[in-house]
């Protein structure tokens, strides 16, 4: 109960972290939107408003020198660092000073210059400036980065028209002021790449959520987790990323609205007429695609009005925009590696959830046997552990403790700090055979090779010396999930053992323990695997430039299809098994009467001498040695060639003086042992033909089956 509340918290924390997440990161992409709409707009035509512009450098009326170059500049920011070597010998860099300043300056294009006042909190303004001086002293390190008069820049920020200037520490709209060295779509870019990363990381957090909730609400029905994840995942985007994006567009028609209302307010100014128009242009361009065209035409009669302007004017500026780019992420090898390690890590993370789940189906699929009821083939069983003088107890290595199984390792610390490491001396450990008792009666259990779940685990310390052993005690209630084989000392029964097509599983959790534990980390890891999926899509989108919310719409649908590959894989695999199971009991029988087949003709060429007077028998012994043993076809044939067998045995039997021949005598053995083995393994095959049977008659198996030629198996008659 306790692991189930810690499901169902972690999913609350992960909601509530996902909300956040997604918050920021179509914040950003609200941000970079409102960029992308802003023409680069020349200072002759700037009104009160948001503005993005360029020009050079002038010095204004104060100066501002570089505290370790020394240089005149207009803004710097510094960082003084030193290296050093710590107690554990390992050599470290740390800050010693750090800061920024900056002073008025004036930009200047063709058209005119302006004011530019960084304000009172230089720090809220984001300056993307190069690096111009770098030197290392000794053991410090010094650090500016720096605008100097003539440097050429882009600015994104609010202009007054009473100071004829831009106020860099102004916030419009919620937007941060930028100075770029580079260019504003290269800085939009960055953000662009930035906003992908926030919503597919908020939507693998809820993925994860939304698969711990269902954890915690103990369902492990995989079409059930698929249906929530689906409904769940695209209803959540889909609302977030509606509710967000008409925000934007509110955003979008405030900044329009103030502009329109600030040049009509103004004198007359043709290049402020076009400049609004060109901002109502990329306004309309950004609105190509549903659902932003939806909203653009019905804000448009009164949120987006277009200024009168003449013909020419207006070609005029649409040739201007025409070559204007949106914000694009420069680095596009980052964007590749980053792509494809996300679709690497999905590929990843579906192969192990569908090796979680299609075990955890398997243990479903599997019906939990008595120990007098035991089938050939993949079986299960829950009983306590026995044993005794045929199967006597093994004592662990360490601790000396009673147990069928143990494993231990003993490691030794070297190293101090970080680098400190534990080095493996020896390690080993052992199994045995042993009973597992029900209230039926025990079968023998070889747990060589089978995946152990220890519940007893010791660690000691002595020194840098540091012991662990983990066991497996007798009489112990466990869950063993394995092969059901034939013993080679008995023939009689069965034994669970170990195979190389199956590993067993030895656990003393329950069955539904068992289903609920893979049930979680196949969720878990879908859930993962969803979230890197939409991390490779939307980082590719903002790669290319084109993250719009048409896009994230159709990212989301990764969802469902990722779901349903990942259920069609899931599936056939399912089926596959099944089949191969069939077949691989199948292919026992076959060796089995080919075993029994092999004997015969070597009977007849013995006794020969024994048989002259008799024709018939001999007869006989021919055409069964001659007989068909292949049963991939029709194994009902096998009890009609079975029958005929027992005849001749029955005649066999009625000649006291071959019955006292000692090769006679082995024969017979063998083929008594090689009978009760047929018995055996005819159960089990019948038991796996019908599970497969069974299940290509089930939706959605139905179709996989009809689609890829599963067909129906024959049951063994008789």
């Amino acid at each position: 109960m306790l692991q189930r509340l810690a499901f169902i918290l972690l999913a609350g924390v992960l909601g509530l972290a996902a909300l956040l997440v997604f918050g920021m990161g179509f914040d950003r992409l609200s941000e970079v939107r409102q960029l992308d709409r802003l023409p680069m707009t020349q200072l002759n035509a700037l009104n009160d408003g948001l503005y993005a512009t360029s020009g050079r450098i002038e010095p204004g009326a104060g100066s501002l020198t570089a505290p370790y170059s020394q240089n005149a500049v207009v803004f710097v920011r510094y960082l003084l660092e030193e290296e050093y070597t710590n107690s554990k010998g390992e050599r470290k860099v740390r800050t010693l000073d750090s800061g920024s300043s900056a002073i008025d300056f004036r930009l200047v294009d063709a058209t005119g210059r302006v004011a530019i006042s960084p304000g009172l909190q230089i720090s809220e303004v984001d300056w993307q400036v190069r690096q111009t001086h770098r030197q290392q002293t000794g053991s410090r390190i010094y650090t500016e980065h720096s605008l100097m008069a003539g440097d050429r820049v882009e600015i994104l920020a609010r202009f007054d028209r009473l100071r004829q200037g831009f106020v860099l520490s102004d916030r419009v709209a919620g937007l941060n002021a930028i100075v770029s060295h580079s260019s504003l779509k290269i800085e939009g870019g960055k953000s662009l790449l930035i906003s992908g990363l926030w919503i597919s990381s908020a939507t693998g957090l809820l993925a994860v959520g939304l698969a711990a909730l269902l954890v915690g609400l103990g369902i492990h029905r995989y079409w059930v987790f698929v249906l929530v994840m689906t409904l769940g995942l695209m209803a959540v985007l889909w609302t977030i990323g509606l509710v967000q994006l008409k925000k934007d567009w509110q955003v979008a028609a405030g900044l329009y609205g103030n502009r329109l209302a600030a040049v009509a307010a103004a004198a007359p100014n043709p290049a402020a007429l076009a400049d609004l128009y060109a901002y109502y242009l990329m306004i309309e361009r950004g609105a190509s695609q549903w659902p932003d065209s939806l909203l653009f035409r019905l804000a448009a009669p009164y949120s987006f009005q277009v200024p009168t302007l003449p013909q020419e004017t207006q070609h005029r500026v649409r040739n201007r925009l025409a070559e204007v780019q949106n914000s694009r992420f420069v680095q596009q090898n980052w964007v590749l590696l980053l792509v494809a390690s996300c679709w690497l890590s999905t590929g990843l993370l579906i192969y192990f959830s569908l090796r979680a789940i299609r075990f955890k189906r398997l243990v479903e699929f599997i019906p939990t046997s008595k120990t007098t009821g035991l089938a050939y083939g993949i079986s299960e069983l829950f009983g306590m552990i026995e044993v005794d003088d045929l199967y006597p107890p093994l004592l662990t290595h360490l601790n000396q403790q009673k147990c069928v199984a143990y494993q231990y390792r003993i490691e030794e610390k070297r190293g101090s700090g970080k680098k400190a490491r534990w080095v493996t001396l020896d390690e080993g450990g052992a199994s045995t055979v042993f009973w597992l008792k029900d209230a039926l009666g025990r079968v023998a259990v070889n747990p060589d090779g089978a995946k152990l779940i220890f519940p007893e685990k010791k660690v000691s310390h002595q020194g840098k010396i540091r012991r662990t052993e983990t066991w497996l005690p007798p009489f112990r209630r466990i869950y063993c999930l394995g092969m059901a084989g034939i013993a080679d000392t008995q023939a009689r029964c069965l034994s669970l053992l170990n195979s190389a097509d199956f590993r067993m599983l030895i656990t003393t959790q329950t069955e539904q323990e068992v289903i609920r534990g893979q049930g979680a980390l196949g969720f878990i890891l879908t859930g993962l695997a969803l979230g890197t999926s939409l991390l490779a899509g939307t980082v590719w989108l903002a790669g290319a430039g084109s993250l719009t919310p048409l896009d994230l719409l159709q990212v989301s649908l990764l969802v469902p299809l990722t779901l349903a590959l990942i259920t069609t894989i899931l599936h056939y695999n399912g089926l596959v098994f099944l089949k191969n199971r069939v077949e691989k009991t199948r292919a026992d029988i076959d060796t089995l009467l080919q075993r029994r087949h092999d004997l015969w003709p070597q009977l007849l060429a013995t006794l020969q001498a024994f048989l002259a007077h008799e024709q018939d028998l001999q007869t006989a012994l021919l055409a069964v040695g001659e007989g068909q043993t292949d049963t991939s076809g029709q194994p009902q044939n096998i009890a009609v060639r079975l029958a005929q067998e027992r005849q001749v045995m029955a005649r066999l039997e009625g000649y006291p003086t071959l019955k006292g021949n000692e090769l006679v005598q082995t024969f017979v053995a063998q083929m008594t042992r090689n009978e009760d083995e047929l018995a055996l393994i005819r159960t089990g095959y019948n038991n796996a033909v019908e599970l497969y049977n069974n299940q290509i008659e089930q939706l959605p198996d139905l179709i996989l089956a009809k689609s890829f030629g599963f067909s129906a198996a024959p049951m063994w008659q008789g």
